[in-house]
């Protein structure tokens, strides 16, 4: 049975993140993002293939990482930079903010900008 799927929330996004310290080189970082960009756009590119290297990386059964990924809607580096520059990526983390705070996991809703470096990963992208 399916309880939820992320194709069933279109106003809001279950993100996978990546987490740097403050105290990193930004031209590392910027290295990383664009590594990082490079695998999410093969994801998004390749799902089967994908599935198959996860299960085996893994150690699980193949059925059950396509049963996982069905629940996802992997986008492209290009589609999310266009969704940073538009404002999308900051309102799907202030949904999920608001369902934290709701859940008292938050006592307050953070600003995107204090913790997601949408330029960063902009920027990486087009260098």
């Amino acid at each position: 049975m399916e309880l939820a799927s992320t194709k069933e929330f279109p106003d809001s996004s279950f993100p996978t993140a990546f987490v740097g310290g403050t105290g990193v080189d930004q031209e590392v970082t910027r290295k990383v993002i664009k590594v990082l960009q490079a695998a999410n756009d093969w994801r998004a590119a390749h799902p089967e293939e994908a599935i198959t290297e996860a299960a085996a990386l893994l150690r699980l059964d193949e059925a059950k990482v396509k049963a996982d990924a069905a629940n996802v809607q992997v986008m492209s580096t290009s589609d999310l930079v266009a969704k940073t520059k538009d404002g999308t990526v900051a309102t799907w983390l202030n949904s999920l903010s608001d369902f934290f705070v709701s859940t008292g996991q938050l006592k307050s809703r953070p600003d995107p900008a204090t913790y997601y470096t949408g330029d960063l990963y902009t920027e990486a992208y087009t260098k």
